[in-house]
C-alpha cells in the first residue's frame, strides 16, 4: 500500500478554504423562482380553513401550494412511518409546520404574499414532555400510521397502536430477576438529555424542476441522494429512473440531512410553477426542521460488592417530535447497546420511541448511543465511588474482548476498546482511585479526571454499489452516491481505488452524487461509507485488476500470480524492466489507446435483528472507543474549563490518519457542546433559543487547552485494507467522561441531567450546604 495509511491532500480541500466550493444554496438556474414557506403557529391544532387567493394574485408569485394539491399523490411519506404530510393536511402537530408554500419571482416578494394567506386553526391539546407524552390519556397525535412502502428501512419495527409510543425494542439475556437477588448492592437512577442541533453550517436547501417529459430533478444538500430519490418517485408515483437527485459538496450534514425534509414540497411547488424553484431555509427555520431526540434514560445496576457487575435493566425514552422519520431505528440502535461495552449476565433493555408536539427529529451522529452512554457511563463511576474501586478497573474487569458473546447473540469482532481505554487513561495520567478523593476544602477552584467508553453498531443490513471506470491514460473514475460533507469520504475512497490499482493519487478521482449516472448507496451516515462503500469500490477496481493482469500475462509471458500493478504499470516481480504500461495494456486489448475498462460491485452487509427476541446480527462492524477529559470547576461561579480531553477509537485501519484525527476532534468538539452548553428550549412547543446567537455551541475559547486524538488499529476481516468507519465513534463518551471529570472534581456530587451548567453546579453546591 502506497496510499493507504498516509494523509495525502484533502480532496476538495483548497477550494474550501479558498471559498470557490459552490453549495447547494448557490445553485442558479434559467427563470429560477424563490419558495417561502407559511408555518403553524399552533403545536397542535385542526386546519378549519386556507384561503391563498389572495397570495395568488400578488405581483411576482408564480405558484401556491396547499393541501389541495396533494390529489393524486401518495401524500404521506416517511423512512419508516408514511405519517408525515408533504404540506399539512387536516391538522398541524407542531410549531412550524408548513400549510402552505409560495414560488415568486424573489424571495422578498414571497415573505410579502405570506401576509396575504388567510388560515383558521382550531387549537387542540398538545403535549411535549416525553413521559407524560407516553402515558395512556395524553393528547394522541396519530390514530392512525403505515408503515412505509419505500425502501428507506426494510427493517422491521414493533410499532404499537393507538397512544404517542411510536415503537418499542428489547433485548435480554439471562435471568434478571434473580441478577438483582444475587446483588449485594442496587444502583438506580435516571439520566435527562434535552434536543440539540446539528449546527451545520448550511441550512437545508434544495432546487427543483421538472423536464418537458416529466422528468423530476433535485439538487438537494442531501445525505442521502438515493434514498430521497426513492421517496419522491413513491409520492408522485414514478418510476425511480424519472427522478433524479444531484448532491454537491454538503456544508456539514451529522445526520441532519439524511431524509426528505424540503423535497417534496419543493417538488409539487415546481411541478405547479411549471420552473425551477429554489428553497433555503432560515436558521430559524433550520431549528424547525431538524434536531436531536431528546430523552430520559432509567437505568437499574446489581453489583456484588468486590464490584461484579451481575444485573442490569434500562429503560429508554426517546422523543422523536411529531413525526417518526428515523425514531424507530434510534429507538432500536439505542437498545441493545444500553447496557454498555460490558459483560453482564442479566440484562433486560427496553427503548421506547415516542410522539410529542414538538418539531420533527432525526439522526444525529451517535444517533441513539450518546443518550444510553451518558446514563451508563454516568452510573460506572457511581458504582466505583461507592464500592471503593478504580473507575478504571471496574471498567477493564468488565469490558467485551474480541470473540465475546454480545447480548443479541452475535460474536463480536476487530474489538479494540481495552487498547483505546488503557491509552486514554494514560494520556490524561490517570492516577487510580486518588482520582475519586476529596478535594482540598477552601479551594476557589477545583480539577477532576474522568473516563467513559463506547459501543456502537452501523446500520445493517445496507447496501452500497460503486462503479469503476478506467481510462487509457491510466487516470481512473469511482461512480459513487457517497456524499462528501467534509469528512473526507471523496479523499479515502480514492485512496482505496488508487492502491487496488497502482495508480498515483493524481490519476483518482471520485464523482458527487447523481442518481441519473451514479449506483445506488444506502446513504451516508451510521459511518458506514469507508467500510460499505470501501469494500465496494475496492472490488469494483478489483475487478479492472484482474482484466490487466490477465492482458500483461498474456503480453509479458508470465504467470498472472508472478505480476504486479503499480506506478501505472504491469510488472514481473523481480524484473522491473519487463513491464507495460496502462497505455501498452489498452493497445493490447483494444488495438489503440483508447477505450474504457470497467468494474463493477454491488457490496450487500448481510445481518439484521428478530424484532419479536432482538436477537441476531446488529452490526456489520462495531464502533469502539474511550475518552478521557481533565477539567476545572470554579465552585463560586460553577463555570466549568475543560483542560485536556483525549479521544481513543479504535479505526481497524486508518485510509487517512490526519483525516481521522480531525474527525475525532470534531466530535469532540460535538460531545463537549452536548455536555455543557447545548440544548434547544421550547415555550408552548415554540423553540425560544433557534439561533446561533442564543443556542450554545461551544466556541474556540472553549476549545480545550489540549486535545489529543489517538487511533487504535484493529484490522476487520471484511474491511477495506482492514479500515472500519470512526467518524462518530469518538462522540458519545466525550459528555460522561466530562461528566464524571466535574463529578470528581465536586467529591461526587453528580448532575444527571444534560447540559452541566453552571447554575445547576451552584445548586447542587449549595444543597450539599444545607444538607450538612
Amino acid at each position: 500500500m502506497s496510499l493507504v495509511g498516509t494523509d495525502v491532500a484533502m480532496v476538495g480541500g483548497l477550494a474550501k478554504v479558498t471559498g470557490a466550493v459552490n453549495y447547494a444554496p448557490d445553485l442558479i438556474l434559467p427563470r429560477m423562482l424563490y419558495a417561502k414557506a407559511l408555518r403553524s403557529p399552533y403545536p397542535h391544532a385542526k386546519l378549519l380553513r386556507v384561503d391563498a387567493s389572495k397570495a395568488e394574485k400578488y405581483s411576482g408569485v408564480v405558484a401556491v401550494v396547499t393541501h389541495e394539491d396533494l390529489t393524486g399523490l401518495n401524500s404521506y411519506f416517511g423512512p419508516v412511518v408514511d405519517d408525515q404530510p408533504v404540506v399539512a393536511t387536516d391538522r398541524v402537530r407542531h410549531v412550524g409546520e408548513v400549510v402552505v408554500l409560495i414560488a415568486a419571482e424573489s424571495r422578498e416578494i414571497a415573505e410579502e404574499a405570506l401576509d396575504l394567506i388567510e388560515v383558521d386553526y382550531q387549537e387542540l391539546p398538545a403535549v411535549f414532555d416525553l413521559l407524560e407524552a407516553a402515558k395512556p390519556g395524553a393528547p394522541v397525535l396519530h390514530e392512525q400510521r403505515n408503515e412505509t412502502n419505500a425502501g428507506v428501512h426494510r427493517e422491521e419495527f414493533n410499532f404499537e397502536l393507538g397512544g404517542n409510543v411510536c415503537s418499542v425494542f428489547r433485548v435480554a439475556d439471562g435471568n434478571i430477576q434473580k441478577g438483582f437477588q444475587e446483588a449485594e448492592e442496587i444502583f438506580e437512577n435516571t439520566y435527562m438529555l434535552p434536543p440539540v442541533q446539528h449546527g451545520h453550517i448550511e441550512p437545508h436547501a434544495a432546487t427543483a424542476y421538472w423536464e418537458p417529459d416529466g422528468k423530476l430533478v433535485v439538487h438537494s444538500a442531501s445525505q442521502n441522494p438515493s434514498g430521497v430519490q426513492e421517496q419522491l418517485a413513491h409520492i408522485f408515483k414514478l418510476p425511480e429512473n424519472r427522478v433524479r437527485v444531484i448532491v454537491p459538496l454538503l456544508g456539514g450534514g451529522y445526520g441532519g440531512k439524511t431524509h426528505a425534509r424540503l423535497e417534496p414540497a419543493l417538488a409539487l411547488l415546481a411541478r405547479k410553477a411549471r420552473r425551477p424553484v429554489q428553497w433555503v431555509l432560515t436558521r430559524d427555520e433550520v431549528f424547525l426542521t431538524g434536531r436531536r431526540y431528546g430523552a430520559a434514560v432509567k437505568i437499574k445496576t446489581g453489583v456484588k460488592r468486590d464490584g461484579a457487575i451481575v444485573a442490569r435493566q434500562v429503560e429508554v425514552f426517546y422523543e422523536i417530535g411529531a413525526y417518526a422519520l428515523n425514531g424507530p431505528v434510534n429507538a432500536k440502535t439505542g437498545c441493545y447497546v444500553s447496557s454498555g461495552p460490558y459483560n453482564i449476565p442479566n440484562r433486560s433493555l427496553s427503548t421506547y420511541s415516542v410522539y410529542t408536539n414538538l418539531p420533527p427529529t432525526g439522526p444525529f451522529r451517535g444517533v441513539g448511543v450518546s443518550h444510553v452512554c451518558w446514563a451508563y457511563e454516568s452510573e460506572m463511576d457511581e458504582i466505583a465511588r461507592r464500592l471503593g474501586i478504580d473507575p478504571l478497573e471496574l471498567r477493564l474487569k468488565h469490558l467485551v474482548k474480541e470473540g465475546d458473546v454480545f447480548v443479541t447473540g452475535e460474536k463480536l469482532v476487530s474489538v479494540g476498546i481495552t487498547d483505546c481505554l488503557e491509552r486514554s487513561a494514560a494520556a490524561i495520567g490517570w492516577k487510580g482511585k486518588e482520582e475519586q478523593s476529596a478535594r482540598p476544602a477552601g479551594n476557589k477552584v477545583v480539577r477532576g479526571k474522568g473516563l467513559a467508553v463506547t459501543i456502537k453498531s452501523t446500520t445493517t443490513p445496507t447496501t452500497s454499489s460503486a462503479n469503476v471506470r478506467l481510462n487509457a491514460d491510466g487516470s481512473v473514475i469511482l461512480l459513487t452516491s457517497s456524499v462528501d460533507m467534509g469528512q473526507g469520504a471523496l479523499t479515502s475512497l480514492a485512496q482505496i481505488v488508487g492502491d487496488e490499482l497502482g495508480l498515483p493519487f493524481e490519476k483518482v478521482s471520485v464523482s458527487s452524487p447523481d442518481t441519473a449516472i451514479t449506483p445506488y448507496d444506502k446513504s451516508t451516515s451510521s459511518s458506514r461509507t469507508t467500510f460499505h462503500m470501501g469494500q465496494a469500490a475496492q472490488k469494483a477496481a478489483r475487478e479492472i485488476r484482474n482484466q490487466l493482469l490477465e492482458i500483461g500475462a498474456k503480453k509479458l509471458e508470465a504467470r498472472i500470480e508472478d505480476l504486479e500493478l503499480r506506478e501505472g504499470a504491469v510488472l514481473v516481480r523481480g524484473v522491473p524492466d519487463k513491464r507495460l504500461s496502462i497505455t501498452e495494456l489498452f493497445k493490447a486489448r483494444f488495438g489503440s489507446s483508447v477505450g474504457s475498462m470497467f468494474g463493477g460491485y454491488c457490496f450487500k452487509s448481510e445481518g439484521g435483528l428478530n424484532p419479536k427476541t432482538g436477537k441476531g446480527k446488529a452490526a456489520a462492524f462495531w464502533f469502539f472507543s474511550a475518552c478521557g477529559a481533565e477539567v476545572e470547576v470554579d465552585v463560586e461561579t460553577g463555570k466549568v474549563r475543560v483542560l485536556n480531553i483525549v479521544t481513543a477509537v479504535d479505526v481497524g485501519k486508518a485510509i487517512h490518519p490526519k483525516q481521522c484525527g480531525l474527525q475525532n476532534e470534531g466530535s469532540m468538539l460535538s460531545g463537549m457542546g452536548s455536555a455543557l452548553f447545548e440544548e434547544m428550549v421550547y415555550d408552548n412547543g415554540q423553540p425560544i433559543n433557534s439561533n446561533f446567537l442564543e443556542y450554545m455551541l461551544p466556541s474556540m475559547e472553549d476549545h480545550p487547552m489540549e486535545f489529543h486524538s489517538v487511533l487504535v488499529e484493529t484490522p476487520h476481516p471484511d474491511g477495506p485494507f482492514g479500515a472500519k468507519g470512526m467518524g462518530e465513534a469518538a462522540l458519545p463518551s466525550v459528555a460522561p467522561a466530562i461528566g464524571n471529570a466535574v463529578a470528581n472534581a465536586l467529591g461526587g456530587i453528580r448532575i444527571r441531567d444534560l447540559p452541566i451548567k453552571p447554575d445547576k453546579i451552584i445548586a447542587m453546591l449549595n444543597a450539599g450546604k444545607e444538607r450538612s
